[in-house]
């Protein structure tokens, strides 16, 4: 691909990240009360490796004990809660963009997952789960039996 071909698609890229996020910004929850804003969906990054799906989850301000995973065969949900924090002697609301209250996010994969191995961590406002592939077996001694 050519350099300014390139640099097109990056920017339409940003472009429509940029898109997105304005219209979760108006979304009908958040036209509610300001402070209670209903349900909301943390962002999540995906990756395949030959070994094992991985799964980022933005947790900022999330007690990890306020988190359930639930890891199935082609899918991993995430639920919990971000409280809203103590505003006494609020003044004035400059800018509202931190959702809180609970959510449900499911991602799905085309892969089967080895449910009993997967593992999860939370650390610096990120949860971390890692879910092991399926292990293929291409050849299986079957027992003939008389």
């Amino acid at each position: 691909m050519r350099e300014s071909d390139k640099r097109f698609v990056d920017q339409f890229r940003e472009m429509e990240r940029r898109m997105g996020r304005m219209f979760r910004n108006m979304a009908v929850p958040r036209m509610g009360d300001p402070l209670y804003s209903g349900t909301w969906v943390p962002a999540a990054d995906v990756y395949e490796t030959e070994e094992a799906i991985h799964v980022y989850v933005d947790t900022v301000g999330i007690d990890p004990k306020d988190l359930v995973v639930t890891a199935e065969r082609n899918s991993v949900t995430v639920a919990g809660s971000r409280r809203v924090p103590d505003r006494a002697n609020i003044r004035c609301v400059h800018q509202l963009e931190i959702e809180h209250g609970s959510f449900t996010r499911t991602i799905s994969f085309s892969v089967p997952v080895n449910v009993s191995a997967t593992t999860s961590r939370c650390a610096n406002g990120l949860l971390e789960i890692l879910l092991p592939k399926e292990k293929k077996q291409d050849r299986v001694a079957v027992k003939i039996t008389t």
